[in-house]
């Protein structure tokens, strides 16, 4: 496969995306405080803890890129100090646990934090309460987690679903080498510059997480290495018990997964579940390309390709956009972006089903693809569609004019009727011509809570139709045929 980078261009990009000495000490300052603060406010209230510690990329682990590091605290509550039963496996009740977060959050973290005065505090849900804030420019979350033995994890399971993060860290922290720490930064940096990184990808609903790159990077001999087990995870899983591909999909979690990294924290859980197979197959893509331009020696395009920049807000290539739809909503706060994000893509692959097919199963509009994109409080849904505007009769093909009764009932249901190829045939009359008009019409139908359509479009909606244009399409190459196919047409009937 050769080498991606040259020594030269390892230390270039490394140069830019290692944080300065200045922002880690940074980001260690705003740890202490907030610790400090909470250790303070724990001692009044007297809630007792086993630990206050960061997590994710500025902890332990230290591999957070330059300008792109979020804080995470999470607070280690001990389960001797609750009443939770977890004998013979039993889960414990997410009331519960929604009430003892929302309490901890209400007294202990939001208190602790207005000491320092801030002035972005907000009360956050995901999968369960915490505090979201922001410090010296720099975002940050506190959140409560289960101090789990790894006996616990692995045969019960965690309570929260951040249990296992605490494990992690300690994982990844002990196997990293100064040199594996910078090949996971650059194959972060690698991913983000695809945009499919985390929950905030711009590319399918969920990217490759953070953790999952790093285990690549501490297994892998450099980064080479790493876009090739990268590449590959689709038919060679990552699994510290060694078993093959046809053993793990023999499991039933397994059995659906895209791709497989097995946690080896916990062996009976995989890492790679939530990455949607859209973001993969790019990410996928990109390393192709990647060798490619490094085959070809082009270090100045590699360069770019690793390095993140912004989705383009340039006009859309011809062919796309006359097929192109987009509609913005406005968040109206106290919901979490990803709450928000799902209730969209949910909304959008409804909208996918309804535009592809009549009631009666014909075919509608042709194939769709959709995507959603946000920054800061705009949210962005995207569509791409075969055939824009259709004819407003087509032909619905009956049962078998042999076959009676349904044949009787066929002909009394229809006044318009054609026999043909041994079946009866309507003509029927359209309630969408316009695509455009239906997708208005379905998100107008279907409000979503936590934002609210808003008709003013904003550079979210450039970059959402530019990432289908430019990035789906590019793994959409039938799609992209049928587009043509379209415009041929057109362009003879005219």
């Amino acid at each position: 496969m050769g080498t991606v980078l040259s020594d030269e261009l390892r230390a270039r990009v490394l140069s830019e995306i290692s944080p300065t000495e200045a922002e880690i000490q940074k980001q260690a300052h705003i740890i202490s405080e907030l610790s400090a603060a909470l250790e303070s406010r724990a001692a009044e209230i007297g809630q007792a803890y086993s630990f206050i510690e960061p997590q994710g990329s500025t902890g332990r682990k230290q591999t957070q890129l330059r300008g792109a590091a979020d804080i995470d605290l999470f607070v280690g509550l001990r389960m001797e100090d609750y009443s939770f039963s977890r004998e013979h496996g039993q889960q414990v009740p997410r009331d519960a646990i929604d009430n003892l977060m929302n309490r901890l959050v209400d007294e202990w973290f939001v208190p602790a934090a207005s000491r320092l005065n801030l002035k972005s505090i907000q009360k956050t849900y995901s999968q369960h309460p915490y505090l979201s804030l922001e410090m010296d420019g720099l975002e940050a979350d506190i959140l409560a987690c289960f101090d789990l033995s790894s006996e616990e994890l692995q045969e019960l399971g965690p309570i929260t679903a951040v249990d296992r993060t605490v494990h992690h860290t300690s994982y990844i922290a002990q196997r990293l080498t100064p040199m594996t720490r910078e090949t996971a930064r650059i194959l972060k940096s690698f991913v983000r510059a695809c945009h499919a990184y985390g929950d905030r990808c711009a590319v399918g609903q969920m990217g490759l997480t953070g953790v999952s790159l790093e285990l690549v990077a501490i297994l892998a001999e450099d980064f080479d290495s790493c876009l090739e087990r990268v590449h590959s995870l689709d038919i060679d899983p990552i699994d510290p018990l060694d078993r093959t591909e046809e053993e793990l999909r023999s499991i039933a979690s397994f059995r659906d997964d895209h791709v497989i990294l097995i946690d080896p924290t916990d062996t009976a859980r995989n890492v790679a579940s939530s990455f949607t197979l859209r973001a993969y197959r790019w990410v996928k893509h990109r390393i192709e390309q990647l060798w490619d331009v490094s085959r070809r020696g082009e270090q100045e395009r590699a360069h770019e390709m690793l390095i993140e920049s912004e989705i383009p807000i340039d006009p859309l290539p011809k062919e796309a956009a006359a097929h192109s739809f987009s509609f913005e909503y406005l968040s109206t706060g106290g919901s979490h972006y990803t709450v928000i994000r799902d209730k969209l893509y949910s909304l959008a692959r409804m909208i996918e089903g309804q535009l592809k097919n009549e009631r009666t199963g014909e075919a509608r509009f042709g194939e769709i693809l959709s995507e959603v994109y946000f920054e800061d409080n705009r949210y962005a849904l995207g569509f791409l569609v075969e055939q824009p505007i259709i004819e407003p009769l087509y032909t619905r093909r009956g049962p078998p004019s042999d076959l009676t009764p349904a044949a009787d009932r066929f002909r009394d249901a229809h006044s318009r009727i054609e026999e043909r190829d041994g079946h009866l045939w309507s003509t029927e009359t359209r309630e969408w011509t316009n695509a455009e008009d239906m997708i208005r019409h379905l998100v107008e139908k279907n409000p979503i809570r936590g934002v609210r359509p808003f008709a003013e479009q904003s550079e979210a909606s450039l970059r959402v139709l530019n990432v289908l244009a430019r990035y789906v399409l590019e793994i959409e190459p039938s799609f992209r045929a049928k587009m043509t196919r379209v415009k041929d047409t057109a362009s003879i009937r005219s």
